[in-house]
């Protein structure tokens, strides 16, 4: 039971930290284009551009990973 809430809470903190990477990266968008300029220069170099996205990638990853321990977990008899 204490291994469920456990994943329960890493899921939930991951979902919501990845809703808020998406926002951020949502506005970086409307940023980008309002202005003119580029995610490359907004970031900091091409280099922190993949990093943001490698980010998003994470964070999908490990809700999906955590989400699946969720509802595998075999009860505890």
């Amino acid at each position: 039971m204490r291994k469920r809430i456990f994943s329960i809470t890493v899921f939930l903190l991951s979902f919501f930290s990845l809703l808020i990477s998406l926002r951020l990266f949502w506005n970086l968008g409307i940023f980008v284009d309002e202005y003119g300029l580029s995610p490359d220069i907004v970031n900091g170099g091409e280099f922190w551009l993949t990093m943001d996205w490698l980010r998003l990638l994470l964070l999908l990853l490990l809700c999906i990973v955590t989400g699946f321990s969720i509802f595998s977990a075999k009860p505890n008899k």
